[in-house]
């Protein structure tokens, strides 16, 4: 009886357990599950997620400067202290594209201004960036003040061609510029215009005419250097050089006479003579010497007006072992207008830069109208450029 009944139990348990049963309540079982894990996975998805998400923040806030470099587009002005440096472009769509080099330290600033940006009373912290902006500034800026340079020089110079009528090119050599004006004797008016102009100069005086003494004591009381003008005898016959004068015929005695005499007249403080006219006696080797002999007992010097390619003064000279001088550079005023003379003027500065000094020649009288406004204009310029004026005593 046990038996059977055990059998039955085991039957109903069997048929129970059947496997088309066992397989409903898998499936049933199955459904379930898939709906509980579902919700679960959908929750740890996000809460993965957010996990990466914040990492991946951090990761960046936190990252190395000499590793990352962010580039931010923006269309005004970037906070003040997001980095330590930055490079800045035009984009097309006219905004600036800002490369930045991110700092530990610029990140927290940048954080920082973000979370107080609601607040307007904060107090700024000073920040190195912001002098390494100002440097950043004034190195981009030179360009243009070099620009303003170069053109403040280019207006400066066109302002002194402007200001400057003359084309005096610089002085070489120390060039120096000894100027004799001869003939003085007849205008004492006409002396002093060239005794007030404000450079050394030399006046030749005739002697034994109206106004010889007057003319020499306005040469003195000017501090001009005086020297006498001594007429001689010309080739040409026809012209006479005037009172007080020299011929080939003369002995020479009577030429040291003469000589000495016009050298009284003249007055005290004479530092020299030079020939007016002469070119019949400076070829005539034994009357130059006379001349050449009072020079020597006075302690003044000659100067030879080379009225004569052939003078025979400096053969004189070294026959008595003298020194003299001698006319170096042009006349100025064979012709008398402005023009002409400034042409000679321009000859006189480039035989001056050549030879190391000129020594020339003009005429008181004959280009007084002139010649001293010249003179008085061009002599700043002449000084500037380097020249010097000078007496012959004083070479």
């Amino acid at each position: 009886m046990t038996e059977k009944k055990t059998v039955k139990k085991t039957g109903k348990e069997l048929k129970t357990s059947s496997p088309k049963k066992k397989h409903a309540k898998r499936r049933t079982s199955k459904k379930g599950r898939v709906k509980l894990d579902r919700q679960k996975v959908n929750l740890l998805c996000g809460i993965v997620f957010l996990c990466c998400s914040l990492c991946l923040a951090f990761a960046i806030l936190f990252s190395s400067p000499n590793t990352k470099k962010n580039t931010v587009s923006v269309s005004k002005a970037l906070p003040e202290k997001v980095a330590s440096s930055q490079k800045i472009e035009n984009t097309e769509a006219g905004q600036k594209k800002i490369t930045i080099t991110e700092s530990p330290d610029a990140k927290k600033t940048a954080k920082n201004q973000e979370k107080k940006s609601s607040s307007s009373k904060i107090a700024k912290k000073p920040d190195v960036t912001t002098a390494k902006k100002a440097e950043v500034k004034t190195a981009e800026k030179p360009k243009p003040e070099v620009k303003s340079k170069a053109n403040n020089a280019v207006n400066e110079t066109a302002a002194n061609k402007k200001k400057n009528p003359f084309a005096i090119p610089p002085a070489k050599n120390g060039a120096v510029i000894c100027l004799i004006m001869d003939d003085a004797g007849l205008s004492v008016e006409n002396t002093k215009k060239y005794v007030e102009l404000p450079f050394p100069l030399t006046v030749a005086v005739l002697p034994k005419l109206k106004n010889s003494k007057a003319c020499a004591e306005a040469v003195r009381n000017g501090n001009k250097e005086l020297i006498l003008h001594q007429p001689m005898q010309s080739l040409n016959h026809s012209l006479d050089p005037g009172p007080g004068k020299i011929t080939v015929d003369m002995s020479f005695s009577e030429i040291y006479s003469i000589v000495s005499e016009n050298l009284m007249e003249i007055g005290p403080g004479v530092r020299g003579i030079n020939n007016h006219e002469g070119s019949e006696v400076t070829e005539d080797v034994l009357r130059i010497g006379a001349v050449l002999d009072v020079c020597i007992d006075k302690g003044i010097y000659f100067l030879d007006s080379r009225t004569s390619a052939y003078s025979k003064a400096p053969q004189a000279a070294l026959e008595r072992d003298i020194k003299i001088f001698e006319k170096a550079g042009p006349y100025i005023d064979n012709v008398v207008s402005r023009e002409a003379m400034l042409a000679q003027l321009y000859k006189t500065l480039d035989f001056a830069n050549s030879h190391g000094k000129a020594i020339i020649i003009a005429h008181v009288d004959k280009s007084v109208k002139i010649l001293p406004a010249l003179l008085l204009q061009m002599y700043p310029y002449l000084q500037e450029a380097g020249y010097r004026f000078s007496t012959l005593s004083s070479l």
